[in-house]
């Protein structure tokens, strides 16, 4: 099988990214760390810890975040304290927001941080952040700005003005992020929200300009099914800034970099059959386990 770069986040990223390494694919990833955050002092890098667990058969994907099974003592010990984060995390995860947070301390890089992690989970594949530096998905409502993680997991209902990858003006691209775009044969864009997961990895300039000169072919997976995602705010979130959730929507944020756009065969209309430069195939995009995930890489093989 030709080695596959992936650029993912949330959920869908995750499961997209375990499903085919449990299948033997050739896989590589980069991960959206633009909704890293601190709390009480501890660095969470939500979107690469999805893909460590599904990576790991450890994902909770029935809750959509964080370790199956996992405890919750020293979250019910933080809220009797009033201090608790409000993100809920669990025993187990928090051991690996301890580590990653003392790691960091002692000078190492965020790549050198996922390696670290991966080789401890005893993984063997590339998972990168676009960037070493921090970058920031900002999102502008009437009443102020806040962080794409607080819009989401508080679930706010503001209405959309803008939305920024802070940072991402003068990040360096990560070594290890171009280097998995430099051996690969096909890239995948996976179905995550395209403005708060993938924008951040396509906003540094160097991961942009190589994928644009990428040498193999070039693929993104719809999030969306009869205009709804499948899971969080992305087609809200577009709407909000003025683009439909459908496949031209997508092409215009993808533009220029992808030559192949996947989408559930709901979304296959009239105006998906004549955007210019991208090839939209329609598919009936499923994604529930491991199988469903391989069906759809072997539908992108046959491109």
């Amino acid at each position: 099988m030709p080695k596959t770069a992936i650029l993912c986040g949330g959920t869908s990223g995750a499961k997209v990214v375990g499903g085919l390494y449990r299948n033997g694919i050739d896989v590589s990833s980069i991960v959206n760390t633009a909704d890293d955050e601190y709390f009480l002092g501890l660095y969470v890098s939500p979107d690469f810890d999805s893909v460590l667990y599904s990576l790991s058969g450890l994902f909770d994907f029935k809750k959509n975040w964080g370790i199956l099974g996992d405890t919750f003592n020293a979250y019910e010990m933080l809220k009797k304290m009033k201090v608790e984060p409000y993100i809920m995390l669990g025993d187990k995860d928090l051991a690996v927001h301890i580590y990653r947070t003392y790691l960091l301390k002692i000078g190492l890089k965020l790549t050198e941080v996922f390696e670290k992690l991966l080789n401890v989970f005893e993984l063997s594949v590339k998972v990168a952040p676009p960037s070493d530096s921090r970058l920031k998905t900002v999102i502008g409502t009437k009443k102020g700005e806040i962080t794409f993680e607080e819009y989401y997991v508080k679930r706010i209902e503001e209405p959309i003005i803008y939305i920024k990858v802070e940072g991402s003006g003068s990040a360096k691209a990560s070594q290890k992020a171009l280097e998995i775009l430099d051996e690969s044969k096909i890239l995948i864009i996976a179905p995550s929200n395209p403005l708060a997961s993938i924008l951040p990895i396509i906003s540094v300039k160097k991961i942009r300009d190589k994928i644009k000169r990428f040498h193999g072919k070039r693929v993104a997976i719809s999030p969306f099914k009869g205009g709804i995602t499948y899971k969080g705010p992305a087609s809200k979130m577009m709407r909000e800034i003025g683009l439909e959730p459908d496949p031209v929507g997508l092409v215009k944020i993808y533009d220029g970099l992808i030559d192949y756009l996947i989408v559930d065969e709901s979304d296959y209309n009239e105006k998906a059959k004549y955007i210019e430069n991208v090839k939209i195939i329609p598919a009936n995009i499923t994604i529930n386990n491991d199988n469903d995930v391989l069906s759809l890489y072997k539908k992108i093989l046959e491109l």
